[in-house]
């Protein structure tokens, strides 16, 4: 039995024991799964026992239901169980308008067993037919397509010369070729057909195609003037809802200068009062950051010529330059104190001067009135970006030893200052939407001592600024495919901006592979150049380090699922598309807990979904954050349809934080780094020869080495760190998620008592690690080695 009738089978299967067991703890009906995550997802609820349709158990065994299966009709989503908030059945999905299509069919003995490139596609016509044809083992196949059913969110398609059927968004069609097929399936001149079509563009979310349809009913049928009115009003409302909702999304992602326009360009009349009320509050906001921005920067110069040391004057002045040229509606509450008190007649000149130059730089809730200690704050920021953008050891040694010998500058000073830091390298010369290429500056060779160059590709959003923190997509090109292609998919081009600009997400391409590589081959090098090109981007773009997510298509999707488990404490989540879960993957899977995970595939991808499932079903009964996304009958795909689920889920997800106890496993010795703990020198014994792929022999399967670090809880004078690795040095940094600094720190390595001593912030360490990592929400206050 082919696996895609065996899963339409799990619905029947479900029934009978219904029936048998007097009905089990679960309805079939369509409804909302709430997900922990935050995610919902909208379909038909079945829990399963295994992604493996071959070993569900009988009515007469011990039965669990570790996974929820939800079908849409487009897509299978699953989900572990342990994820699910709440089933909510009380949301009607049938009341969706559908229509169906009647194709003649002249054969059906064929069966597209697995679904290869698209050779060619021509456009469906206006009986809802196309032909495409196919890449087969077999050579090319001409299939003849057809619609049969027009869904809001999904149209059938299927084939009409062999066995084959699927759905595909129904966005994804034209909107006149759409309307063409609706008139196909209606009788025009039946006014509730009329009525079903304009409801359809409604719950489809195309508005405008619904109030034209609403336009002419009202023109054709006067009768129904009331019943038309009452659904225009509605199809009002939610364009300002949307509209709205767009606004709001626009001014998260830094867009301000969009969101304020387009409020003011927002049409006043036939919305509710409501949807008027957000957009003029809005307004309001902005115009109010506005007025606060020319007020501040006219005092600035007002109380610079109050000033009557001459030596605050001078050094006041580029201070001045530089927070007139950088104030803006993001970085303006950094002088919210000196806002607050400008008018504070008790205060000099001097004093608010403090508080505005010393809020720019350490935030407005660690502002000062001594402005000759906001100056030594400025000489403190100086010291800090020149140590960060220093190759040398040396002159990183003078700056640090300048640090410490400023006044009243420790290191909660320097903690403070950081995350208002501009970039630790200095930025390309690019605009939002143009891609442009950025080579990493490094001196590492392979081990035959040729040179690694380390290369990738940057997207930036519309309003890029470094004052505001962006998200960030590492997208990993599929075989022979360029890194543009992987960010046009994402954000689109500059006339034509897509989803990563809108979002306000940043998307770097790293040139992970070789030329003319049409395989992922597990390499150490392939992780190299992404976390490089990831730490380089972080150096010279404000990303939100929290909020990295992994991702690629086809090739890069199988270098997604290995880099991911390889090195989860880098991301927020991974988003494999069209992948195989190869490799090391399987010795892997544990290490990929702490982190989301969204997988899409195509349910007739060759056997790829065979080669996924111990894995993912070994995730899902274990209740990682994990949706996997089937979509029907469907092949090797790209799967755009996704993208608005995609970054939803992004919205939602923060790399987790740093956790107490890490147990972890490990077969290369370039994957010796994990959140706290690094190890080096591993036992032969464990470790894969370089550059290979690891497969069972006579000896058995390999034998991952593994990695244990805890912070033992509940002492109350000092912190105990028990450490198992097995390796020739250990390596951990701390801070206080880890540990209280006023308490001793008790390190056992393998057992043995290593360390019994207080730490101190360490200033150095601190910084290198920043320098290294360019990872501003993840700092490092201390570090002990082991040997």
């Amino acid at each position: 039995m082919r696996r895609s009738a065996a899963l339409s089978l799990v619905f029947i299967t479900v029934w009978l024991l219904r029936l048998s067991n007097g009905g089990p703890p679960f309805p079939l009906e369509a409804g909302e799964v709430h997900l922990k995550n935050g995610m919902t997802i909208s379909g038909t609820p079945v829990p399963i026992q295994s992604l493996n349709t071959v070993i569900q158990r009988g009515p007469a065994e011990i039965v669990s239901y570790p996974i929820l299966m939800i079908e849409t009709g487009l897509q299978r989503y699953f989900v572990p169980n342990r994820q699910v908030l709440e089933v909510n059945y009380d949301a009607d999905l049938s009341l969706y308008e559908t229509f169906t299509l009647d194709q003649k069919k002249t054969s059906q003995a064929r069966v597209v067993q697995s679904v290869g490139a698209f050779l060619t596609v021509t456009p469906f016509d206006e009986f809802g037919r196309r032909r495409v044809t196919l890449q087969t083992p077999n050579g090319p196949m001409d299939v003849i397509q057809g619609i049969t059913q027009l869904h809001p969110r999904y149209v059938t398609v299927t084939s009409l010369n062999c066995a084959w059927q699927y759905g595909i968004a129904t966005t994804s069609l034209p909107p006149e070729t759409l309307d063409q097929i609706l008139r196909r399936a209606i009788d025009p001149s039946n006014p509730q057909d009329r009525l079903a079509v304009a409801r359809f563009y409604l719950q489809a979310g195309m508005f405008l195609q619904a109030q034209r349809e609403l336009t002419s009913i009202r023109q054709e049928f006067p009768e129904l003037k009331d019943r038309v009115d009452e659904l225009s009003g509605q199809v009002r409302e939610l364009v300002g809802q949307r509209l709205v909702r767009e606004l709001r999304q626009r001014q998260r992602a830094g867009q301000h200068f969009l969101a304020y326009t387009a409020a003011r360009q927002f049409p006043s009349t036939n919305l509710s009062g409501d949807v008027l009320r957000q957009v003029r509050e809005l307004i309001d906001e902005y115009e109010q950051r506005r007025q606060q921005i020319e007020t501040c920067k006219l005092l600035l110069g007002e109380l610079q010529a109050q000033l009557t040391d001459p030596k605050q004057r001078e050094a006041v002045a580029p201070m001045r330059s530089e927070v007139i040229e950088q104030l803006n509606y993001e970085s303006l509450s950094r002088l919210d104190a000196f806002l607050k008190l400008q008018s504070d007649p008790t205060l000099s000149a001097a004093e608010k001067l403090a508080l505005a130059f010393s809020g720019w730089v350490v935030g407005s809730a660690h502002a000062v009135t001594d402005l000759n200690a906001a100056i030594r704050l400025w000489e403190a920021r100086f010291c800090v970006l020149e140590y960060l953008r220093s190759e040398d050891e040396a002159e990183r040694g003078h700056l640090l030893a300048t640090l410490h010998g400023l006044e009243g500058i420790g290191f909660e000073t320097v903690l403070r200052l950081i995350p208002l830091l501009p970039p630790q390298l200095e930025p390309p010369m690019t605009e939002p939407g143009v891609p442009v290429q950025i080579e990493v500056p490094t001196s590492a060779a392979t081990a035959d001592r040729k040179p690694i160059v380390v290369r990738y590709w940057v997207l930036l959003p519309h309003e890029y600024h470094p004052h505001h923190r962006y998200p960030a997509v590492v997208a990993l090109h599929a075989a022979k495919q360029p890194e543009e292609r992987e960010l046009r998919w994402w954000g689109g081009s500059k006339d034509r901006p897509l989803q990563s600009q809108r979002r306000g997400y940043i998307v770097i391409a790293p040139e992970y592979a070789l030329d003319g590589q049409d395989a992922y081959d597990y390499s150490p090098l392939a992780h190299y150049k992404v976390i490089q090109a990831l730490r380089d981007a972080r150096k010279r773009f404000r990303i939100d380090s929290d909020r990295v997510f992994l991702a690629g298509h086809g090739m890069g999707a199988d270098a997604a699922f290995d880099i991911g488990m390889s090195h989860p404490d880098l991301f927020a989540g991974v988003i494999p598309i069209a992948g195989q879960i190869g490799g090391y993957c399987k010795y892997y899977t544990s290490n990929g807990e702490p982190i989301g995970w969204y997988v899409v595939s195509g349910e007739r991808d060759g056997d790829k979904f065979d080669r996924n499932a111990f894995v993912l079903n070994r995730m899902l009964k274990y209740g990682y954050d994990l949706i996997f996304t089937e979509y029907v009958g469907r092949g090797h795909e790209w799967f755009y349809e996704e993208i608005h689920n995609l970054f939803d889920w992004m919205d939602l997800h923060r790399r987790p934080q740093l956790p107490k106890e890490i147990e972890v496993r490990t077969l290369r010795p370039t994957d010796n780094r994990f959140f706290w703990l690094r190890v080096e020198g591993f036992p032969k014994a464990f470790l894969s020869p370089p550059g290979s792929v690891p497969r069972p022999s006579r000896s058995g399967a390999p034998r991952p080495m593994r990695l244990e670090a805890r912070v033992a809880p509940g002492d109350t004078d000092r912190n105990v760190i028990q450490l198992r690795c097995g390796t020739d040095r250990t390596t951990i940094w701390l801070n206080p998620d880890l540990i209280d600094f006023e308490k001793r720190v008790v390190v056992r390595l393998n057992g043995r008592q290593r360390h019994n001593k207080f730490l101190r912030p360490d200033l150095e360490v601190l910084l290198e690690g920043l320098r290294l990592r360019g990872d501003r929400e993840r700092l490092f206050w201390a570090r002990l080695d082991f040997d």
